[in-house]
């Protein structure tokens, strides 16, 4: 059954366990402005668009997203390392509360687009604009009317975590610690984009072997997999999907194709069958693990993010494993579906400003007491 904006404005935001959609909720944010900092003193969704020029390149809403709930309403898609998330919850730690919205990307949300254009028809609250020539708008939402249409129409239907998986299990893990205690940490800001409006950028991760040269990688390759070098001047092929391109110093490279599904398989026991068609999957499981391990001896693989022309930027020697990058469709049947794909798979885009707006877990409880509260006692969990 759909909540309707009435239901929320008498009975307030749905109760945890009573939806499977999300819950987001107004918050005092602390705004980064160009000179300085201003705390908010009235609940508020914030409304981020990112442009550049006339490309209006994102539009999504923040607001604080009922961790309580969020277990069962947010599909993550990746798997995460322990070590980065405690580095997120040492981060969360020190700074008293989130600087950094995590992505969340739904389809279809009744309402919220139509308060988005109202919202944005006045002038933002806060610009920033980027050396790159991205600015970054906000607007405060504040009319409870408006917030009511926005959290019914969110609550509709789960998310997709489409960045911040390692900010998502820190938060969860640091709630964990105040036990039933409830407090502003049983809340973390997400920025929700309705894709079907307003469609995310989705560029792959690629991989760097270091102290493998790519000859040596391509011949090791070609025991289990088609290799074939290309031959091309300017800029670096694009692999498609169930290829991989490695490159090197220089200008060669190697197409990785028609991986045998014997070795696949093995390489795959014991994980789910549908990584069978994850690149990310093949690559590090048979590839890194088996077909090149003797040659990486103990070095550590690193990632490089791409865009739509390859990687960001390109380390020297060693080997540069370029990768295509999964569909959206993809990525949510395989959420919703509760399967993981390995870390680093995809780079959902572009992502909000860390800083633009921050939920300080201090702030809130002055707001709602009237009262100071130190953030140190605002963040401290039991021991």
């Amino acid at each position: 059954m759909r909540t309707s904006a009435q239901t929320l404005r008498t009975g307030g935001l749905p109760a945890r366990g009573a939806t499977a959609g999300l819950a987001l909720h107004p918050f005092l944010g602390i705004r980064r402005t160009r000179h300085a900092l201003a705390r908010d003193r009235t609940p508020a969704f914030y409304v981020l668009e990112q442009r550049r020029r006339a490309e209006l390149l994102q539009r999504g809403v923040i607001g604080a997203l009922d961790l309580g709930t969020a277990e069962r309403a947010v599909h993550p898609h990746e798997h995460v390392l322990p070590h980065k998330v405690a580095v997120q919850r040492n981060i969360l730690r020190a700074v008293g509360g989130s600087p950094e919205p995590v992505l969340l990307a739904c389809r279809g949300a009744t309402g919220v687009d139509a308060v988005l254009d109202l919202v944005t028809a006045g002038p933002p609250d806060t610009a920033l604009s980027q050396p790159d020539g991205t600015l970054h708008l906000l607007w405060r939402c504040t009319d409870p009317d408006q917030q009511a249409v926005v959290a019914a129409g969110l609550a509709e239907r789960p998310a997709l975590l489409a960045d911040g998986h390692h900010r998502f299990a820190a938060a969860l893990e640091h709630r964990r610690a105040f036990g039933d205690r409830p407090g502003p940490w049983d809340r973390l800001p997400a920025l929700v984009v309705d894709t079907t409006s307003h469609p995310l950028g989705l560029q792959a991760i690629h991989r760097h072997l270091p102290g493998v040269p790519a000859e040596e990688a391509a011949a090791r390759a070609s025991a289990v997999a088609t290799v074939e070098e290309v031959t091309r001047t300017g800029p670096p092929p694009v692999p498609r999907p169930g290829e991989f391109i490695l490159t090197g110093a220089g200008v060669r490279y190697w197409s990785v194709r028609n991986v045998s599904a014997d070795h696949v398989r093995s390489a795959l026991h014991g994980h789910p069958a549908a990584w069978a068609c994850l690149d990310t999957a093949v690559l590090h499981h048979l590839f890194i693990d088996r077909v090149w391990r003797g040659a990486l001896n103990g070095s550590q693989v690193s990632y490089l993010h791409g865009t739509s022309r390859g990687p960001e930027a390109v380390p020297a020697g060693g080997t540069l494993v370029l990768l295509a990058p999964p569909t959206e469709a993809e990525v949510h049947h395989l959420a919703g579906n509760g399967i993981l794909m390995p870390q680093k798979s995809t780079a959902f885009g572009p992502k909000p400003l860390p800083w633009l707006v921050t939920y300080h877990h201090a702030h809130q409880i002055r707001g709602q007491a009237g009262k100071t509260a130190s953030c140190t006692a605002a963040s401290r969990p039991q021991t």
